[in-house]
């Protein structure tokens, strides 16, 4: 997936709505915030900004969902078979927001290989 593919498929988990104006005389796409519905605005840069996947992360109430983000999270660290596993967690623990998305939204079933 491209970095726009998944800050647009995060965005819209979190509640944000991806709209045409249908304006003839300037026609564009916008996006809408949740809770918001007469505002406009731009989702968090999901896929750059860690502080805005860890809040997404923290939407993961079930301990089933959490349980697949943890195992997703490892999978989409793991660089070296050949680790430990006390190196697996550290990688978990230092992921970048890029491998944080991936990782939520494998979670969520939304990951396109």
């Amino acid at each position: 997936m491209t970095n726009e593919e998944i800050d647009k498929a995060i965005a819209e988990y979190c509640g944000w709505k991806y709209e045409f104006n249908g304006n003839d005389e300037a026609p564009e796409w916008y996006w809408i915030p949740p809770n918001n519905p007469d505002g406009n605005g731009t989702p968090p840069d999901y896929c750059n900004d860690l502080n805005a996947m860890r809040n997404v992360v923290n939407l993961l109430v079930s301990v089933k969902d959490q349980n697949s983000y943890i195992s997703n999270i490892a999978e989409v660290c793991w660089s070296d078979f050949e680790r430990k596993d006390n190196q697996v967690v550290f990688n978990q623990l230092t992921a970048t927001p890029i491998q944080c998305a991936e990782a939520f939204l494998r979670t969520i079933h939304k990951w396109k290989d």
